[in-house]
């Protein structure tokens, strides 16, 4: 699952870096650019505002679900050396690790459609 999240990450961070690459190719644009022109850029640069806020989500929710993982993993340890009964524990940290993936996940599924509708916007 770790390996998952990590490669999930990935994906996300190098989008991330795309829309950074964008927004300072539109900025540089828009110094000599005409009123007319600025008007498209500044609307190009509201999207790539937007998606990177939630790629920006996404990669935190991620993180948080790798946090969790990990915890999950170290009580599960903890709780097998001290001879503890930590079904429950173990139970609720793996729901809500899956809970924060399904987030990730649907963050980038919002950051996809936000894409192609600024690609495609019919």
């Amino acid at each position: 699952m770790l390996a998952a999240i990590g490669g999930t990450l990935t994906v996300l961070t190098n989008r991330l870096a795309r829309v950074n690459d964008r927004m300072h190719k539109c900025r540089d644009e828009r110094e000599d650019a005409t009123p007319a022109k600025c008007t498209d850029i500044d609307a190009e640069l509201a999207t790539l505002n937007r998606r990177a806020k939630i790629i920006n989500a996404a990669v935190s929710t991620g993180a948080l679900c790798g946090v969790i993982v990990c915890l999950l993993i170290g009580s599960l340890f903890v709780a097998n050396e001290l001879e503890l009964a930590f079904d429950r524990p173990v139970a609720v940290l793996f729901v809500v690790a899956m809970l924060a993936l399904i987030a990730t996940y649907g963050l980038l599924l919002v950051e996809i459609f936000v894409t192609q509708k600024s690609i495609n916007p019919t």
